[in-house]
């Protein structure tokens, strides 16, 4: 039911910068289907320059294949829906082209409307020469236990092979301790860090749980906060910094 004909899309727009700097910026948010409203695009542009963002990814996006950018910038995107002209997953947008993608849909299916979920794997090159892998998660829900485990499990069997510089972000949908330790067990299989915001009480959270999470490896990580808005989704989106440096040493 409502599965897409192509899940893995990209921008028509190719641009020439190809490279991300090594002190960059993202963005990472669940948008509540509402960023294809032309405030919301003004709203991202007006955050990519003040903030100085150059990764942005988002969950629950709306993308019909006509889209051309997101706020003037290149773009991938993973469908797990589609209904009628318009796709709906996780995309993620940046300031350099990306040097691949790729998709990892879920085998598990969700309850009441039996849709998938899908995640998206981008690969972008750094100031530093290093390829930086993002991977933008939305996480599978209202399913058990074994198939929420069994989903990250298929998911580490790709990212393991990745051993540089990484960027796992999203909404996890880990809701209880037992799904939030599915989610500590990869991150450390991975060598990967959370990344905590300065104002943790702003990240969507159900049953005391925060949902939207940032994790990093081979980075060090300048800052992270949580920007209060809630003028399109319920989620508030996450800010943070990296520099490709490792100094050892960490701001908060």
């Amino acid at each position: 039911m409502f599965k897409p004909d192509i899940p893995l899309l990209r921008s028509p727009l190719i641009l020439e910068n190809k490279i991300i700097p090594c002190d960059f910026g993202i963005l990472c948010w669940n948008v509540h289907k509402e960023n294809l409203k032309p405030e919301f695009d003004t709203m991202i542009g007006n955050w990519v320059r003040q903030f100085g963002m150059d990764i942005v990814l988002f969950q629950e996006a709306v993308f019909p294949e006509t889209l051309l950018s997101v706020a003037g910038l290149s773009y991938a995107a993973a469908a797990n829906i589609r209904i009628r002209r318009f796709n709906f997953g996780v995309l993620t947008a940046a300031t350099a082209d990306l040097h691949a993608k790729t998709d990892v849909m879920s085998l598990a299916r969700e309850t009441m409307l039996t849709t998938r979920k899908n995640i998206l794997m981008t690969r972008y090159w750094l100031g530093s020469g290093d390829l930086l892998l993002v991977v933008n998660v939305h996480a599978v829900n209202f399913t058990s236990r074994a198939w929420y485990e069994w989903e990250f499990t298929r998911l580490f069997k790709t990212l393991q092979h990745h051993h540089g510089p990484m960027i796992l972000a999203g909404d996890f949908n880990c809701w209880n301790r037992s799904r939030l330790q599915i989610i500590t067990n990869l991150s450390r299989k991975l060598g990967l860090r959370q990344a905590r915001p300065k104002r943790s009480h702003l990240v969507k959270q159900v049953f005391g749980f925060e949902l939207d999470r940032i994790y990093f490896r081979q980075l060090t990580l300048l800052h992270m906060d949580a920007l209060e808005n809630r003028i399109f989704s319920d989620h508030n989106p996450l800010l943070a910094r990296f520099s490709c440096i490792l100094s050892g040493r960490e701001t908060f």
